[in-house]
């Protein structure tokens, strides 16, 4: 029968505190510190500046060694860093990503002990048979082959690690302590570790409930029920507990291994396709994706034929959210990108969180315009033969360089597609990534009749919300006319007589603006009568004289509500 799971002692809280914390400490800071150094840099527009990557690398691999040896919520730790493109650069990102092979099992003991403690039942009276050898080891539980005794049918058996709930609720009072002592010390603007925190617990507490993941892989079978390209296992509702979970069992090839996928003489490139297609759907349409996708989780199954193979996903304890309102941002971004229109871009990031307080948003447009540059102007087929790895790269690069702070939803979403760019382009070097994303882009930014009612929805919907903005009037003037006075709006003169003012390129004279309100609104009604048009560059924002005249207007208004 079932024998009570020991608790961990005192002194061995103690021992396991102290490791914890020296380790967390040092790690932590060192992240810190040459994120900060970074950042710091690029805000005085020195790009020159680079992370010690190779003092990383030693940090992470000394963390990486010890958090094996410490297991459960210091592998999940590592795990949860590795998605992070804010806090590391990518080199040393991918020092962290190999921990989730290297994790040992528990023992075949703690295996029945646990599922005898929570069905109050012997083993064999669930099971008829259940391997000894664990087929698959993760951070914070384990998965057996076994046969129901009941049916016959074979299944996998999830068990948790011993001790769970008292070692993540140590390890994370160690994490808080030592985020705690960091920030009394530097400035957290340069990466908000509360804000890391807060994800990173409610990440963990959801993946140890496994009545949790019960739900979650219960709705996947819904969202995919009608596609039968995709297999989402049945789960057996009345084993189903907080610390076991049992779920059918599948019998298929790992997404990355190749050479029994030619074995079977399975088409690649499908393969590719169905499982892109399938985390676009998640993405675009469903809102809700699978967060997890190495490629254990996701295996394939033979189908009708060699070119008509079935996606299997498997563990859904980690999952993702994208609500409406991070829809409406996530457009407005792609809009940007479009439009080149950079503040918007900013604008759009702020409200998904990825801006945090104190950071400089002028500092950040000028970074992400600079990165439009590298792709704008490129004609579609330029585009379909972008290398995706190298756009992901920079991508990293730029949420590296600057104060962002990644919400852990994007941070799972940019390991998925990470993930699948690597996966599909081993599976198929020809596979064109962007291809595949049209389609749902074109629907998703509502350029499909299929999405126009949805799309005139969301716009009433907006015009509604930006009724705020005509009520907000007078502290945008004032916010405009403090921007100017500061110096930081930088104007473009365009249409004027000929001057002693060296021009630009096309004619124009770029000036900065300072002053008091009265002197600015007397400027802007020159350039009016002028006939001359400006072009606010820091505020991306090109206008004709007559604009001139309602800057003239709504600046002397400001001025007055100063007073």
């Amino acid at each position: 029968m079932q024998k009570k799971i020991p608790r961990v002692n005192r002194f061995s809280q103690f021992i396991r505190s102290f490791r914890v914390v020296r380790l967390l400490l040092w790690t932590l800071w060192v992240i810190y510190r040459e994120r900060q150094r970074v950042v710091k840099a690029r805000e005085r527009g020195n790009y020159e500046i680079q992370p010690n990557t190779d003092v990383l690398i030693e940090v992470l691999v000394a963390f990486r060694q010890t958090a094996i040896k410490l297991g459960v919520l210091m592998i999940k730790l590592g795990q949860f860093m590795s998605t992070r493109a804010d806090l590391l650069p990518e080199r040393a990102l991918a020092v962290l990503t190999s921990l989730q092979d290297e994790v040992p099992p528990e023992s075949f003991d703690h295996v029945v002990n646990a599922i005898e403690s929570e069905y109050k039942k012997p083993v064999g009276e669930l099971f008829s048979h259940i391997e000894t050898d664990c087929a698959a080891a993760a951070s914070l539980g384990q998965v057996h082959k076994a046969v129901l005794a009941k049916t016959g049918e074979t299944v996998a058996v999830k068990i948790q690690r011993p001790n769970i709930d008292q070692l993540v609720a140590m390890d994370l009072n160690s994490l808080r302590f030592v985020i705690w002592v960091i920030t009394k010390f530097v400035d957290t603007r340069f990466i908000d570790l509360r804000g890391f925190y807060r994800e990173f617990r409610r990440t963990v507490y959801e993946e140890i409930d496994f009545v949790t993941e019960a739900t979650n892989a219960r709705r996947f079978k819904e969202m995919f029920k009608d596609d039968p390209t995709i297999y989402i296992p049945t789960i057996y509702e009345e084993y189903i507990t907080r610390r076991v979970l049992v779920i059918e069992w599948i019998d298929g090839v790992k997404l990355n291994d190749y050479a029994a996928l030619d074995a079977a003489k399975i088409d690649r490139l499908q393969v590719a396709n169905r499982t892109v297609n399938a985390y676009f759907y998640q993405f675009f349409e469903a809102g809700f994706f699978h967060a997890d996708p190495h490629p254990g989780n996701i295996f394939v199954k033979a189908g009708s034929s060699p070119e008509a193979p079935v996606i299997a996903f498997l563990d859904f304890g980690m999952v993702g959210s994208i609500t409406k309102g991070m829809k409406r941002s996530i457009r407005d971004i792609f809009l940007g990108f479009i439009m080149r229109d950079a503040h918007m871009i900013v604008q759009a990031l702020s409200r998904l969180g990825f801006i945090g307080e104190g950071a400089n948003p002028v500092a950040i447009e000028k970074a992400i315009t600079l990165f439009m540059e590298q792709y704008h102007g490129a004609t579609l087929a330029q585009m379909r033969d972008l290398d995706m790895g190298e756009i992901a790269q920079d991508m990293v690069n730029l949420l590296y360089d600057q104060p962002f702070h990644i919400p852990a939803q994007f941070a799972f979403t940019g390991r998925a597609v990470s993930t699948l760019v690597g996966v599909s382009t081993g599976l198929a070097p020809d596979f064109n990534f962007l291809e595949i994303a049209t389609p749902y882009a074109r629907s998703f930014l509502g350029l499909d009749a299929n999405s126009a009612r949805e799309t005139m929805q969301e716009v009433l919907t907006q015009l509604l919300e930006n009724g705020k903005v005509l009520m907000n009037l007078p502290r945008s003037v004032e916010n405009l006319i403090t921007r100017l006075d500061s110096g930081q709006v930088e104007v473009k003169l365009a249409n004027l007589p000929q001057t002693k003012t060296r021009r630009g390129r096309n004619g124009s004279i770029s000036v900065q603006i300072a002053g008091s309100g009265s002197r600015i609104s007397l400027l802007f009604m020159f350039l009016a009568s002028m006939g001359g048009g400006i072009y606010l560059t820091n505020i991306h924002m090109e206008a004709p004289g007559w604009f001139c005249l309602g800057l003239a207007a709504l600046t002397a208004l400001g001025t007055l509500f100063r007073r």
